[in-house]
C-alpha cells in the first residue's frame, strides 16, 4: 500500500507520535540526510534573527532536540535568555541533556582558562502547541522556527503566533524546505529526497515511514512566495526570502513594526 499523508484532522497526533518515536536518533539522521549542512543553515538563520543586537530574549519554536536554541545562546551576551518550545516531550528531554553537556563543557573550558561562548544565558524548555503559544504579546526580541512550520496543522496560525509574541523591531524567521526549480539539480534532489532519504531513515532509525513522511510533506507545503504571503498576512513587514542549498531550503525573515 502506498504512503498517504495524514488528513488535517489526523495531522497533529500523527506528527506528535512520529517525533516522539524518532527523537533518540533524530540528530544523527539530520546530519546524515543533510550531509551536515543543516548546521550552517541554522547558523545563518540565527545570525539573521539576532542581527546586531547581541542580547535579548529569543524564542525557538519547534525546537526539537535544542541544537538551534543553543546556537542562539552561544551568540548572546550574558543576561540574555532563550526559550525552546516543542510539543514532543522526548525531544525536550534530549534538549535538556544537550544543555547539560554544554554546561559541563563550559565548566571544563573555564577551568583550563579558556572562554566558552555559552555565557550565563538562561535557557528554558517549554512544552506546548506552536499554534497557541502560552506567552504574552510582545514577549520576545525575536522568534524562529526551524524545519517545523511544515508540520503544523495551520501554518498561518503558527506564523501569526510567532509574530504576536515578538516585540516591535524584532524579527520572525522561518527556515524550512524549499522547492528547487533549477533544471539540472531539481530532478537529482527529487530522487534523493523521495527515494534515498526514506532508506536512510530505515537504516538509522528503523523507521522508514517517518522518513517517507518528510519528503511527502513537501508536496503540500507552500512554495516560497506562499510563505511570503503567510508572513505578510501575519502583519510582518519587509519580508525577505533567502534561498539556500540551490533553493532546496528556504529562509524567510519578517520584521514586526
Amino acid at each position: 500500500m502506498s504512503f498517504q499523508l495524514p488528513t488535517k484532522e489526523e495531522k497533529h497526533d500523527y506528527v506528535l507520535e512520529q517525533f516522539e518515536r524518532i527523537a533518540k536518533g533524530y540528530d544523527l539522521s539530520n546530519d546524515v540526510i543533510s550531509m551536515g549542512m543543516h548546521r550552517a543553515w541554522k547558523l545563518r538563520a540565527v545570525l539573521e534573527l539576532i542581527g546586531e543586537r547581541g542580547a535579548g530574549k529569543y524564542l525557538d519554536v519547534c525546537c526539537g532536540t535544542g541544537d538551534l536554541a543553543l546556537i542562539i545562546a552561544k551568540h548572546l551576551k550574558p543576561g540574555s535568555s532563550v526559550t525552546g518550545f516543542d510539543f514532543a516531550q522526548n525531544m525536550l528531554d534530549l534538549a535538556a541533556v544537550r544543555q547539560e553537556k554544554a554546561v559541563r563543557r563550559q565548566e571544563r573550558l573555564a577551568g583550563s582558562g579558556k572562554e566558552d561562548k555559552l555565557k550565563n544565558v538562561q535557557i528554558n524548555w517549554v512544552r506546548g502547541d506552536a499554534q497557541n503559544l502560552p506567552f504574552a504579546d510582545n514577549s520576545f526580541d525575536g522568534a524562529i522556527n526551524s524545519f517545523g512550520l511544515r508540520n503544523l496543522t495551520d501554518l498561518q496560525k503558527g506564523v501569526s503566533e510567532m509574530a504576536r509574541v515578538v516585540k516591535p523591531g524584532g524579527y520572525v524567521i522561518n527556515l524550512d524546505l524549499g522547492h528547487c526549480e533549477m533544471p539540472l539539480f531539481a530532478p537529482i534532489f527529487a530522487f534523493y529526497f523521495s527515494r534515498v532519504v526514506p532508506v536512510i531513515g530505515g537504516i538509522l532509525q528503523n523507521d522508514k515511514t517517518a522518513y517517507t513522511y518528510l519528503p511527502e510533506s513537501l508536496t503540500t507545503y507552500p512554495k516560497p512566495d506562499g510563505i511570503t504571503a503567510i508572513f505578510q498576512k501575519a502583519g510582518l513587514k519587509d519580508v525577505v526570502h533567502i534561498p539556500l542549498a540551490f533553493g532546496t531550503v528556504a529562509m524567510h525573515r519578517g520584521l514586526k513594526l
